[in-house]
């Protein structure tokens, strides 16, 4: 769901590719086009939707999980690096969908987008922001450590981000964005032990779940407790009491006669064995 955050800046690319070379090329149903709800200069809508109608171009001849993911990316560019996020989410959901209908429109869209787009909501709008601008600062801090000319660093700006968002994956219920939470902790313990050596727990990122580990412990201790005191109330109070010892003699007859019947099966088998060696002996005493 949230993929696009690890590998945004493919997508970030081409946007900025896009909106450098839109001066002279607006496209089709970009000329008069405006959202009342977004307070930006008249004059910059046409440049933002011929930037945004190029990119969906560009996604509609790629694969399936290309559009998925730069359809999401796409949300993010505008509301964060366009309308630096003086807008709510809603509207600007409103003006994606806007810019995506002058799309299918006025420049043979072909509606080949519209699953990708309106599958985005508030909650997933949120997280893809949020997952983002913590691979922002992940990558932005992993260019200041590559520099040789600075001292060595083992804390960045991602600590406290990640931490809150983690709260957040614990008191909600979605789990695709505690799972991208975890690779996110991955990359990045995995660049503080082995890129920048640095030694302690302190430095790096805790788990996403918390796994009660006193409880753990004492669950089973408490069982092993409780188990003797429930069997003898069951002995007590309930049939369980009286039927066991039933069903232990029955056991206990059922093996006595089994070794009867045992023992005189190997009774009469000596006997046989007795009488076969009498009568060999008879027969040739006779004889």
């Amino acid at each position: 769901m949230y993929k696009v955050a690890s590998a945004y800046s493919t997508y970030k690319e081409n946007l900025l590719s896009y909106s450098n070379n839109v001066e002279t090329s607006i496209m089709p149903g970009c000329e008069s086009f405006t959202v009342q709800q977004i307070n930006i200069p008249k004059e910059d809508f046409p440049k933002l939707c011929s930037t945004v109608v190029k990119y969906l171009n560009n996604l509609k001849e790629n694969s399936d999980t290309y559009r998925d993911e730069g359809c999401k990316y796409l949300y993010y560019w505008l509301y964060v690096e366009k309308l630096q996020k003086n807008t709510t989410i809603p509207n600007t959901l409103t003006l994606y969908k806007e810019l995506n209908n002058i799309f299918n429109k006025d420049n043979e869209g072909l509606n080949n987008l519209d699953n990708y787009i309106n599958e985005m909501n508030e909650n997933t709008s949120d997280k893809i922001v949020k997952l983002t601008e913590l691979y922002e600062k992940f990558y932005q801090f992993m260019l200041e450590t590559r520099e040789t000319s600075r001292e060595k660093k083992c804390t960045s700006d991602c600590f406290n981000l990640y931490t809150s968002y983690v709260n957040e994956c614990r008191n909600g219920d979605d789990t695709d964005f505690c799972y991208e939470l975890t690779n996110f902790r991955n990359q990045y313990n995995a660049y503080i032990q082995t890129q920048l050596f640095c030694k302690g727990e302190e430095y790096l990122l805790p788990p996403v779940h918390n796994f009660d580990v006193i409880g753990i412990i004492i669950i089973p201790i408490i069982l092993i407790l409780v188990t003797p005191f429930i069997f003898s109330l069951l002995y007590k109070f309930m049939p369980i009491g009286t039927w066991l010892p039933q069903q232990i003699g029955i056991r206990k007859n059922i093996v006595d006669n089994i070794n009867d019947e045992e023992n005189h099966l190997f009774n009469n088998y000596d006997m046989d064995t007795q009488f076969s060696k009498k009568r060999n002996y008879i027969i040739a005493y006779n004889s």
